[in-house]
């Protein structure tokens, strides 16, 4: 026979089922009367920390996700702050009791995808403390701290590669040098950081302000590539930014030091050969325009293919000549029923690329300059997306005085 608390929960869960089930409208529907009726699983303390576990056989929210409840007392004018931390889920937490007018609440407030609530008890008495998931039906075990003051949270982002198992990875001997192309295999042997797709590291020497660029290539895997080190606030990582299933990272150093290159694979089962090279990054101004030059007030027309050079992130580029004097007025209009267009323009007096992504209308680009110095220009004609091709128009006209 259900206790009458319990009933009440059963009955209180079924109608906020019938509620709207985003996280804000729960956060304001699910407060005392609810969340106090979940059977608390024990007691927290202010510097302690305890271990739980979601599961199927716990109370489910409005959103499906499940739910653990635990017990806090607070004296009026204390600070605390309560972290959910946890490697198996994404966290959120609830925090209900006297003095609160509203049910607070968290996703990733402690970095990760960690939730962290910090208040000052209003009241003395019993507060609740719910942990759950932003997901439905996730399960996994987790820790509840709780401490006097905010310590430091993880220090990368949810969603990202946490980089202590990166770091864990020995890289014995490997080592990675500018100018140069490293092989390497993946193996059944290789580790498997977080338990994810087999990886190995590599050592690459930095010094601040100075830039490369990396290319992870393999006929064997669908190439990863992950890169940590001093000064990066997160793991960087790309799947196919060298084209086709190939990777490739441009990393521009914040301080001098050791970084980790970590080559790896999107199929977590995947084995095979690979290389590394590390290059200096691809300047815009010196991309070959293989005698494509700009007939101001004409009409040209280019076939962006999967041989051009990439100009980043997995987009390839061809660049047509625009000879001026400083002064001229230009329009030019990139166009394509066959992919997303993305323009750009470099040359002398521009200090960074004039980039352009959908001024034409549609999918189309379009960009006004006027020349700051006298000099041949480089129009590039490439695509938003990774990897597109296909026929593109060019339009320049010159705008009159």
């Amino acid at each position: 026979m259900l206790s009458v608390s319990r009933l009440n929960l059963v009955v209180s869960v079924a109608l906020l089922a019938l509620l709207p089930s985003s996280p804000r409208c729960l956060e304001a529907q699910v407060g005392a009367s609810i969340l106090s009726l979940l059977e608390a699983k024990g007691k927290l303390s202010v510097g302690e920390e305890v271990r739980g576990a979601l599961s199927s056989s716990d109370y489910r929210s409005s959103r499906d996700a499940y739910m653990e409840a635990w017990t806090l007392e607070g004296q009026a004018g204390d600070p605390v702050t309560i972290d959910l931390i946890a490697d198996d889920f994404d966290a959120y937490l609830y925090v209900v009791g006297p003095g609160l007018d509203e049910t607070l609440s968290d996703d990733d407030s402690g970095g990760a995808c960690h939730a962290r609530v910090t208040f000052i008890f209003l009241e003395t008495g019993t507060f609740w403390v719910v942990a759950t998931s932003t997901g439905r039906r996730q399960t996994g075990v987790y820790t509840l701290r709780v401490s006097d003051r905010p310590g430091p949270t993880a220090g990368y982002s949810c969603g990202g590669m946490n980089p202590a198992w990166l770091t864990q990875l020995p890289t014995e001997g490997r080592t990675l040098r500018l100018g140069e192309v490293a092989s390497g295999a993946l193996t059944a042997n290789s580790l498997r950081p977080g338990d994810g797709a087999r990886a190995e590291a590599w050592e690459l020497e930095g010094r601040a302000g100075e830039s490369v660029t990396v290319t992870l290539e393999s006929d064997a895997f669908d190439a990863y590539m992950l890169v940590t080190g001093p000064g990066l606030s997160d793991v960087l990582t790309d799947d196919d930014g060298a084209g086709d299933l190939d990777s490739q990272l441009t990393l521009r150093f914040p301080v001098d030091g050791t970084y980790l290159v970590v080559a790896s694979s999107v199929d977590e089962s995947a084995v095979g050969p690979y290389t590394l090279r590390v290059t200096e990054p691809l300047d815009l101004n010196e991309l070959p325009t293989d005698e494509r030059v700009v007939e101001v007030g004409g009409t040209m027309s280019g076939w962006l293919r999967s041989t051009d050079p990439i100009i980043g992130e997995g987009r390839r580029g061809q660049a047509w000549a625009l000879s001026g004097r400083a002064g001229q007025t230009f329009t030019i209009d990139l166009r394509s029923s066959e992919f997303d267009c993305y323009l750009l323009v470099v040359g002398p007096g521009l200090e960074q690329p004039l980039e352009d992504d959908d001024s034409g209308g549609n999918l189309d680009s379009r960009i006004r300059i006027t020349l700051p110095e006298d000099g041949t220009y480089r129009v590039i004609a490439s695509s938003l997306g990774s990897g597109e091709t296909g026929e593109y128009s060019l339009r320049v006209i010159e705008e009159s005085r």
